[in-house]
This record gives structure tokens, sequence and C-alpha cells, in this order.
């Protein structure tokens, strides 16, 4: 099979600010119990017939690729849960939260379209190799609730990102709480399974991945994904802490710290590879392609520099226990970039 780079899901961040030092509780609508939603990775074995092959043999990543894009999209929706279940009331009737506006939605479902091709796409790849049965078994239950939630969200998205709400005084906005309401409970229990699930099979890939990339000697690519896991390590561990917190908390430094000092260790590989002609030439995006190569390159080393200077800031603020909400949002956006650059220029 043709070798493809493993594509990075995105990072699981805990918060959306709607304003300075709130932070968004986890969504729990339609009565059924809170699911675990830290993107912590599950304990539990990979399934027997799941066999990854060694570094040295040629891998197809293309049908785990789709199926962390679809991981990614529920980290995306649930943020926006999230968000409404903040402003809106958590319960079968609508009301909103003590204190909040509904136009505090807009933001946070401007112009919101879902991207069917994405659950789409690992359909199609869910029944060809490699067999993932556990994965595979759980895509197949959430396409329903997954399409169900994307319709509710859409719908939600029209309302407020063409001010409907303002003409109709609101009133279509119990109909469409019920609609997301009676979503939730579904969609939760068929997503976080399918996460978790993909949280497993995530530690095997990676490690083959990064096994892979040493052995090539594709500096580049290798320390990037070590930062891109430190600072998911990290994100982890300030989500412990802020997940059960009513207001933003100081933070317990001891493990950030330690992740802190490996950070700064890949960062300097990072670094001195990118300087390395010959580390560049091992990039077929920056060296191949005459008219985007620069771009790609260029794009990329942005995109580390701002992961640099937004968890050195985030550091600086949670060091001194400043109010860290918006570099720690600025930390999640300059990530997210990252990843979406390694994406680019490496899968």
């Amino acid at each position: 099979m043709t070798q493809t780079g493993t594509r990075f899901p995105l990072m699981r961040l805990s918060a959306l600010l709607l304003t300075a030092g709130l932070l968004l509780s986890g969504c729990t609508g339609g009565g059924a119990p809170a699911a675990d939603n830290s993107g912590a990775p599950v304990e539990s074995p990979l399934p027997a017939e799941s066999v990854s092959p060694t570094p040295s043999e040629s891998t197809d990543f293309r049908k785990y690729n789709a199926y962390s894009d679809v991981m990614s999209d529920i980290y995306e929706m649930d943020g926006m849960l999230a968000a409404y279940f903040t402003v809106v009331q958590d319960q079968p009737e609508f009301a909103l939260a003590e204190g909040m506006d509904y136009s505090m939605l807009e933001d946070v479902f401007y112009n919101y379209i879902p991207l069917n091709i994405i659950m789409n796409t690992a359909l199609d790849y869910s029944t060809e190799e490699p067999v993932y049965p556990e994965q595979d078994a759980l895509l197949l239950e959430l396409e329903q609730p997954y399409s169900d939630m994307c319709d509710a969200l859409k719908d939600l998205s029209d309302y407020l990102s063409f001010d409907r709400y303002v003409d109709d005084n609101m009133a279509q906005a119990a109909q469409l709480h019920t609609q997301i309401y009676e979503a939730v409970g579904p969609f939760d229990q068929a997503a976080w399974p399918f996460v978790e699930s993909m949280h497993v099979l995530d530690e095997e890939t990676e490690q083959l991945e990064l096994d892979r990339l040493q052995a090539e000697g594709m500096d580049i690519a290798f320390y990037s994904r070590t930062i891109t896991n430190i600072c998911s390590e990290m994100d982890a561990d300030v989500w412990a802490q802020l997940e059960s917190a009513e207001s933003l908390p100081a933070l317990d430094m001891t493990n950030l710290e330690s992740l802190y000092t490996q950070y700064q260790e890949a960062y300097a590989g990072l670094t001195a590879a990118m300087e390395d002609p010959e580390q560049v030439e091992k990039v077929y995006s920056w060296s191949s392609d005459e008219y985007w190569s620069d771009t790609y390159r260029d794009n990329f080393t942005t995109a580390v520099a701002d992961v640099n200077t937004a968890i050195t800031t985030f550091m600086e603020e949670a060091r001194s226990q400043a109010d860290y909400s918006q570099s720690y949002e600025q930390f999640y956006t300059a990530v997210s970039e990252l990843i979406d650059q390694y994406n680019n220029s490496f899968v």
C-alpha cells in the first residue's frame, strides 16, 4: 500500500470563552449522564484483529485519517454545545441561564456549515482495510445521531446568523432548543464511545508514526509531532483542573512545568532541523512544488513561532496566577493552526 502519514486530529481544548473569565461546562442535555469529554486516553485493550504494521512496512493511513477527522468534528460540535448550554439552561424547557443573553451565541454559531463529507468519507472507508472492528462498528452507530446533531446545529446557526431571533422576538428559540436537547442524548451515547476507542487506536498509531519518522530521519516531522503531543498533554492537565471549576482557578504547575521543559527541548530540536537544508529537502511539499513550496514552508514556520509565543505567554501568566484565559485560548488557536499546517505539509 502507499505510504501516507497519519493526520493529527484537532486537539481537544477545554473551554470556549464567551465573556472574560467564564468557563463553559460540558454538555449533558437530553437527560443523559455527563460523558467524560476530556480527551484522556481510555485504558482498554486494542481489538485482537487490529494489528499495526511495523515501522518498516508500507502503510496506508487514509482510513485512520478519515476516522480522525470525524473525531475532530465531534470535538467541534461538543464545543458548540458547551457554549449553548452555558447560555441556555440544560433542561427540557427553554430558558436562559441567569445573567445570559441569547445574542451571546451569535459568535459561536455564526455561519456554521456541517461538513457532511467528513462522515461520508469515513463511512466509505468503514468496510475497507485495515479492519478496526471496534471503531468500524461504533462509526456505524454514530451515523444517524451525528447527522441529527449536524442538522440541529445548522438550524440554530441559520436562526442566529441572520438575526431571525431578533425579527421574531425569539419565538422559534424554544422549538430549536427542543431539537438540540433531544439530539444531545443519542449524540453523546454514540459519539464518546467512538472518541474513546479512537484514543486507544491513536496511542499505538502515534508511536508507530514517531518510530517511522525517526527511522527515516524526518526530524522536522518528528519534532513537530512531539510538540503537538506535548501540547495535548498540557491541555489535558489544564482541563482536568478546569472541568469542575466555577471560576478560573490557580493552576497546579507541577506537571505543566515538566511538560514545558519537554516542549522546550523539542522546540530546540525542531528549530535546528528547520535550519538544516538536508532536513528541509526531506519535506516533500516544501521541495517538490515550485509554486506552493515557499507558501507551505512559510505558513508552517509562522505556525511554529506562534505556538512558541502562545505557550510561553500562557506559562508566564499561569505561574503568576494572572488571568490566563486569553493566553490559553491563544494557545489553543496556535496549536490548532500548527496541526493544520502539519497536515498540509506532511500528510
